[in-house]
């Protein structure tokens, strides 16, 4: 059943289960963090038998469920070596078979999406412009023919596309959302500066329908997703039937730790290559003078990097570790301070690394 691009549904439940639960507990009992065995592909292990210290487990999970730290966190998994050391789900046990709506970090995979389509051909080059691809949505503005692919992954287009505005707009407008995205005004030059916003992944779904004949969510279907295993999975399209490149896509908390095992694996996914591995070193470190930030990827001193989502829906990636920590928070949840920041316990996993 397709969601509602608008999440209506989800957000009145949310918001009438978070006003309820101020005077009742907020999360399940904590019991243990030990994986449950699907079948799902996945090979279950200890932290102990990964090089992990079990006692910081104990403690990081019992906090997991403390209503006073993080009150609006849903699951928390943990992959070492390939492996699935640790998981739980602290609101609903059955969160485990559920899809979690990834938010912002949807544009990982629109990034992704990317690098397959310059893999294979169907993107030249990614200081192609724009223009190039698609130069019947441009306004007369010449400048903005200078916009490459390269800064509309880096968010340095100059387009002015404020979120607090326009990504209402962009979901609800009626025409075609390229043209919606490129008649909006430069604020600066593209490549001199950096603006953050949801319409930029929009322009390379576009592209890669256009030149691949394919939706973007059929082409990460049929080239990132089913070779991996993910069979479960949706991924909304906006009024013109582009797939949303910026958000829109809901995954099970394990597929979205598949991802992140790819990542750390430099696109590898049981010895056949998904992706190039100078993609995914390309994508993860700072490509901005303005901004620490890659190709929708959120890099942290070169040495790891997450995708990341609106409330806390969170990949990290620590390649060198062999370390893949997922987590889900609720991104709707009113009268709580949402979790966003994760550090500590990012901190506290990878200490536990022996």
């Amino acid at each position: 059943m397709k969601k509602s691009i608008l999440y209506i549904a989800i957000m009145t439940g949310s918001l009438a289960l978070s006003s309820c639960l101020k005077d009742e507990p907020l999360n399940l009992r904590f019991t243990d963090y030990i994986p449950a065995d699907l079948d799902d592909g996945w090979i279950i292990s200890t932290p102990e038998a990964e090089g992990m210290d079990s006692s910081i487990f104990e403690n990081l999970y019992q906090n997991s469920f403390r209503d006073e730290i993080y009150p609006t966190l849903k699951a928390l998994l943990i992959v070492r070596n390939g492996k699935l050391v640790s998981e739980a789900y602290i609101k609903d046990p059955g969160d485990i078979h559920r899809l979690h709506n990834q938010m912002s970090a949807t544009k990982s995979i629109t990034s992704l999406a990317a690098g397959i389509a310059l893999d294979q051909g169907i993107i030249q080059s990614l200081d192609t412009t724009v223009y190039h691809y698609l130069p019947e949505y441009f306004d007369s503005d010449i400048k903005k023919r200078e916009i490459t692919i390269r800064q509309v992954l880096t968010m340095e287009t100059g387009l002015d596309f404020d979120n607090t505005i326009h990504a209402s707009e962009l979901i609800n407008h009626r025409g075609s959302s390229l043209e919606y995205v490129l008649h909006k005004k430069l604020v600066f030059d593209p490549g001199a500066d950096w603006y953050y916003g949801n319409g930029n992944p929009q322009l390379i779904s576009g592209i890669i329908q256009k030149e691949s004949g394919l939706s973007m969510a059929e082409f990460i279907d049929i080239n990132l997703f089913k070779p991996m295993g993910i069979n479960e999975y949706e991924w909304e399209s906006l009024h013109d039937g582009l797939t949303y490149g910026a958000q829109g896509l809901w995954l099970k908390v394990r597929d979205m730790a598949k991802i992140g095992w790819l990542m750390a694996s430099m696109g590898i996914w049981e010895d056949n290559a998904i992706v190039s591995e100078d993609w995914i070193k390309l994508s993860t470190v700072n490509h901005s003078d303005y901004h620490n930030y890659g190709y929708y990827w959120h890099p942290i001193e070169d040495v790891a990097f997450y995708a990341s989502g609106h409330g806390g829906q969170i990949i990290y990636i620590y390649p060198d570790k062999k370390l893949v920590v997922v987590l889900i928070s609720d991104p709707y949840a009113k009268g709580y301070k949402i979790s966003n920041s994760y550090e500590d316990l990012f901190s506290q996993i990878v200490s536990s690394i022996k």
